[in-house]
Order: structure tokens, then C-alpha cells, then sequence
């Protein structure tokens, strides 16, 4: 067993990804594409291709077409 302190046990915790932080990794080793491009896709800055949204929908069982929907024009 061992040997460590509350608040090393806290730490370790606090250290690891969270789930968002996982999907954002989990997404840019599939697409072979970076975290900061992920982000900007989740942040509607940018739309990945069409072979990058297949790929995503293949991981997640999901379609293509629905994953970036196009913003209504006010």
C-alpha cells in the first residue's frame, strides 16, 4: 500500500484531464489535427473537412451532417 498525503492524493487527482479535456485529445489524435484546432471547431471559429467530420461521426456513432450545424443569419 501506498504511503502518501491527503493532499498528494488531492494533487494526483486534480492532475488528471478532465472529460472535456479528454474528448478534446481523444478528437485531435483521431483527426490527426491539434488541440487548438479542435477547440476552435467547438468554438465555431473554423468547420474541419469532410473527411475530418466522418471521422468524428464514425467515433462517435453520430452523422456527418448534423455534427456542424451552419448558424441561422439574424
Amino acid at each position: 500500500m501506498a504511503n502518501k498525503s491527503f493532499i498528494e492524493l488531492y494533487n494526483e487527482a486534480k492532475n488528471k484531464p478532465t472529460p472535456a479535456q479528454k474528448f478534446i485529445s481523444d478528437v485531435a489524435a483521431i483527426t490527426h489535427r491539434s488541440e487548438v484546432t479542435v477547440r476552435m471547431w467547438l468554438a465555431g471559429a473554423q468547420v474541419p473537412d469532410d473527411l475530418a467530420k466522418v471521422t468524428i461521426a464514425d467515433k462517435f456513432g453520430v452523422s456527418a451532417e448534423g455534427l456542424f450545424p451552419k448558424k441561422k443569419e439574424e
